[in-house]
């Protein structure tokens, strides 16, 4: 059958624009590391969140299912068992041709243990690696599971592209692991990022973290709300003046650390909150004397010819909720308190330095504040 010369145009017009159409990679081919298995159909995962981790995870051959047909989603991973992951990742990502496979006078995943500490010269003296290997069978922790994934990574030299501007979460400012935020493999618990690092590991949290790592369409644009105390919490500008112990004054980023601390260790404290108010006394009184004290210890340090204490951390805005320089503040003091009571034997807790309240003092929000204390990320809980 002949062709019209319009139908023939159109022929060779949609033939020309096949030819330019950008032709779609094939499943895995930009991918960290490539998949060599075929996906496993797991029944416990079938349309759940975690259907396409696992399945990537599987792939790739960082993960198995628990058998043929179950994932078991949201049971635990060991130490063991995150020893394995880290050891076969590092093999993908450099190239290694070691074989895994234990002697039978060895533990299953002992000739991972040795790669990783063969490959990886820093995990010799990791004090966290240390922890794991020596509890194999106990359940691994998030903030394990980033810090062994970062030491790989780093030997490696595996680097993934910024897609957020992350500089703390309220329980983290590990630049190692927030590089997992940044990259938009992690993501947090909450609208704060709070990365929970001592909760353990699930089986679905692994393997959505490692999808994210593996796959560039699995990773996430973050937008998370900054945990600002001194403003959300107390209700004023970090800079603001609200009181005045001795001659020096006290502003509210200064004043923030000590009163979520102390709110913190009486929630967390049921006899301790008892005594406190059989005294008569409440956390606000506590966190004033405290002041007083680090305040008072300034003048006995300088008397005793000590040094301001030089600290060996650094801290970033929005750690803890706090400001850098609130926290260093604190810390500060916390440690001449230290030096000076070494220096004496004792702290001299009378004679402390006078409190005169400003008038921002009566405008900061400190109705309720242990109870509002107790549902904030990181210095939250009771008992």
């Amino acid at each position: 059958m002949k062709l019209s010369r319009f139908a023939a145009l159109l022929l060779s017009a949609a033939l020309t624009l096949s030819l330019a159409l950008p032709v779609r990679a094939a499943e895995g081919e930009n991918w960290l590391v490539p998949p060599t298995q075929k996906a496993v159909a797991f029944t416990d995962t079938a349309g759940t969140i975690c259907e396409q981790a696992a399945a990537i995870c599987c792939r790739t051959g960082l993960m198995a299912g628990v058998d043929a047909r179950h994932f078991y989603p949201e049971s635990g991973l060991t130490h063991a068992q995150i020893t394995v992951i880290a050891a076969q990742l590092h093999k993908l990502l450099s190239g290694s041709t070691a074989s895994f496979t234990a002697a039978s006078s060895e533990q299953w995943w002992s000739p991972c243990d040795v790669y990783l500490r063969r490959e990886i010269p820093a995990l010799i003296s990791n004090k966290t690696y240390a922890a794991m290997t020596e509890s194999p069978t106990a359940s691994c922790t998030r903030s394990e599971f980033f810090t062994l994934l970062a030491l790989v990574l780093s030997d490696t030299s595996t680097s993934l592209p910024v897609l957020n501007t992350v500089t703390a979460v309220p329980d983290c400012q590990d630049e190692a692991i927030l590089n997992f935020y940044r990259w938009g493999v992690l993501s947090g618990k909450d609208e704060y990022g709070t990365l929970e690092g001592s909760a353990p590991l699930t089986r679905a949290a692994a393997a959505a973290m490692l999808a994210r790592l593996i796959d560039p369409a699995q990773r996430l644009t973050l937008n998370l709300k900054p945990l600002d105390l001194c403003r959300s919490l107390l209700g004023a500008e970090p800079e603001t003046v609200i009181l005045t112990i001795g001659e020096q004054n006290i502003t509210v980023e200064q004043f923030a650390p000590t009163i979520v601390s102390v709110c913190s260790v009486y929630n967390q404290s049921h006899f301790g909150s008892m005594s406190l108010e059989m005294s008569g006394r409440t956390v606000i009184d506590e966190a004033v004397d405290t002041l007083r004290r680090y305040v008072h210890a300034e003048t006995l340090a300088a008397e005793l010819g000590l040094k301001t204490p030089v600290l060996d951390v650094t801290f970033a805005d929005g750690y803890r909720g706090l400001t850098a320089a609130g926290q260093t503040w604190r810390e500060t003091h916390i440690r001449l308190v230290d030096d000076v009571t070494k220096a004496l034997g004792r702290f001299p807790g009378e004679n402390l330095p006078t409190v005169t309240y400003a008038p921002a003092w009566d405008t900061l929000k400190l109705k309720d504040l242990s109870a509002r204390v107790a549902q904030l990320p990181y210095w939250g809980g009771t008992v």
